[in-house]
């Protein structure tokens, strides 16, 4: 059995539109075939590679979606897949990495070319200004939550809504300023969540320690080291 697993990445994207992009992919594919998102939330395509191997598939091409494809997450792709495949047991499927779509020069004429609705744009002062962007909304503390690639194929983002639906069922949700983030560096110790004002940084990797972060570091003020990774030195809390 073939199959395709859409590579998309686009961090600003609305979970609908996503949806509706990728309900298209698959219903143009020649063979089985979901998109999944590389960061900020939804399956991660670890998870996406785990089901199409449950259905049967022999062959899975993995085919880069966007233009540009950001060459960094282009390069990282073949090891990251490479570990998949070096956890599977049994007959491993075969997978191919296709090229990002900017090397076809069919797929940039088709682009440049595409007759596509326009609408004209009309003078607004001020327009860039969003309604209520003029100071952050009052909070105690500020979670960093990395959900760039390498944190998102570790299941990042379901660990950011149980983060926030943990808040929510501890009732610190209006004490919390939760910022989705891109890359935080320390990949390898992912998932990553920064606590500041104490400038802590967290290794944040289920459920379990989700409920640990909050519990310990939110409502107890302590500093658990099992999940402590790097402390930045100094307090950025004012007296």
């Amino acid at each position: 059995m073939d199959a395709r697993i859409y590579l998309i990445s686009a961090s600003y994207v609305s979970q609908s539109r996503f949806q509706a992009l990728a309900e298209g992919l698959a219903a143009a594919a020649p063979c089985a075939a979901v998109a999944v998102r590389l960061e900020a939330c939804g399956e991660g395509f670890w998870q996406a590679l785990d089901d199409m191997a449950v259905l049967g598939a022999t062959r899975i091409e993995l085919r880069p979606v966007g233009l540009p494809f950001s060459q960094s997450v282009e390069a990282w792709l073949p090891g990251a897949v490479g570990a998949w495949l070096a956890r599977q047991t049994g007959t491993r499927p075969k997978v191919l990495l296709a090229a990002a779509p900017q090397a076809d020069t069919s797929v940039l004429g088709h682009v440049a070319r595409a007759e596509v609705p326009l609408t004209e744009v009309e003078p607004r002062p001020d327009g860039e200004l969003g309604k209520g962007w003029n100071s952050p909304p009052p909070h105690r503390h500020h979670l960093l939550v990395c959900t760039g690639p390498r944190c998102h194929l570790k299941d990042a983002p379901d660990l950011l809504a149980a983060l926030k639906a943990e808040l929510g069922r501890m009732q610190l949700a209006s004490d919390c300023l939760v910022t989705a983030a891109g890359c935080l560096f320390p990949c390898n110790n992912g998932p990553v969540i920064v606590h500041y004002p104490k400038g802590d940084w967290y290794r944040v990797r289920d459920l379990a320690d989700v409920r640990s972060l909050v519990a310990r570091v939110l409502c107890a003020g302590d500093v658990p080291q099992s999940l402590l990774i790097h402390q930045s030195g100094e307090t950025h809390e004012f007296a």
